[in-house]
């Protein structure tokens, strides 16, 4: 800019100088018509060379300006900058600083750098979706057997007792009679569901937002449902789990049990979660059931691969498969990492599903019209029937083992 400006002032230096030397000359030959003539051919020439001149460097200058503009605009701004800029020109922050407000509101919508940036900022390339870790992949629901009812409670007669008196006879005598007990047992239908508010601009400005919250919630949801049909205690608004009292059977850690004592004391340092399973499949077998599946935490599956005897050999590695007799074992976060159970899970009980699972959005909650929110909502109803209760065996390995070594 002030290489510009010495330029234009030499120029109007220059054509000052040259027309007092013309208007000098052309007093002493006394203004002679030609040369009045030749006089203001020159100083129009001067004059239109001039204007060039001036046009050009105004288009340089414009040209320069309305870079410096774009780059300003364009520029990567820090935090700091941002708010100093909108304090500058906000005038609800004039007016509080002028103390003729109690509170002002900056609104910062520049997409800001960190304070450290420097230089021109590579913008990032943006990965499409949302990330998250994985969700679990074997449920308890995947083992049981699934009905729908549309009542909101299951009702089936178990067998509670059961007297056997048949025998072989002689000729001419009765028959051994035998007696039985039948009662009616309710299993009630639950509700399990979460819900999260939002803003209607966050649901609305993020199109990948829908999906991914239609995914995510749902997920967490199943989760608490396999606590539930595992640990849920039979009171309140909660299931009857199978790894309860009142659910499936405790593993047998009585001196009377047929595995009780079975290795002895100096066998301790070898009995593991391998015996502690074959013992409660037993436990399900000797009353007539198929266990179907196992379902560990997976610290204890990876630690069973790691067993080894008296020569540090690995005691068992099948493939990367762990069965026990036959019955796979699944691992799952849905077990309490040092718990187990095993069962026939296709006799032993039944998913009933009121309602499916169920993802809603509304913006009816609470106030959530006139705060321009969205609620959602991720719901289900079910219950869990044990109809066969010794079916499922569950306990936790370090109480086995130590019942087994004792």
């Amino acid at each position: 800019m002030e290489d510009l400006t010495n330029k234009l002032n030499a120029i109007k230096d220059g054509l000052e100088q040259t027309i007092d030397q013309k208007i000098g000359l052309s007093v002493e030959k006394n203004m002679g018509s030609d040369f009045k003539n030749q006089l203001k051919g020159e100083v129009n020439e001067l004059v239109e060379k001039h204007v060039k001149t001036v046009q050009e460097l105004n288009s340089r200058i414009d040209s320069l300006e309305m870079y410096k503009q774009t780059s300003m605009y364009n520029a990567p701004k820090t935090f700091a900058s941002v708010l100093k800029d909108e304090m500058m020109v906000n005038e609800a922050f004039k007016a509080f600083a002028n103390g003729q407000s109690s509170k002002a509101t900056l609104n910062l919508k520049v997409m800001t750098t960190p304070a450290n940036a420097s230089g021109d900022t590579v913008p990032a390339s943006v990965l499409a979706g949302f990330y998250y870790d994985p969700s679990r992949t074997t449920r308890v629901r995947d083992l049981l057997p699934r009905i729908t009812t549309s009542s909101n409670t299951i009702r089936y007669v178990q067998e509670t007792s059961y007297t056997n008196n048949a025998a072989a006879k002689v000729e001419a005598s009765a028959y051994g009679e035998s007696s039985f007990k039948l009662d009616p047992v309710d299993a009630p239908v639950r509700s399990i569901g979460s819900q999260l508010t939002m803003t209607k601009e966050m649901f609305n400005d993020v199109p990948a937002l829908s999906g991914y919250i239609a995914t995510r919630i749902p997920a967490k949801v199943m989760n608490v449902e396999d606590s539930q049909l595992l640990f849920g205690a039979g009171t309140g608004a909660n299931l009857q789990g199978l790894m309860t009292s009142g659910g499936g059977a405790a593993f047998d850690e009585a001196s009377t049990g047929a595995f009780y004592q079975f290795f002895g004391a100096d066998a301790s340092a070898y009995t593991n979660e391998f015996d502690v399973l074959i013992a409660a499949k037993n436990q399900a077998q000797v009353l007539e059931y198929v266990p179907t599946a196992v379902m560990v935490n997976p610290t204890d599956y990876n630690k069973m691969f790691l067993h080894k005897d008296a020569n540090a050999n690995y005691v068992v590695f099948v493939n990367g498969v762990l069965t026990i007799l036959g019955t796979p074992i699944f691992p799952s976060t849905a077990v309490t990492a040092g718990k187990f159970i095993i069962g026939d899970f296709s006799h032993g009980a039944t998913l009933a599903i009121r309602e499916q699972m169920e993802v809603s959005f509304s913006e009816s909650h609470s106030d959530n019209f006139v705060k321009d929110l969205i609620t959602v909502k991720a719901t289900e109803r079910i219950a869990l029937p044990i109809h066969n209760p010794n079916a499922f065996v569950w306990g936790t390995f370090a109480d086995a083992i130590a019942s087994l070594n004792a």
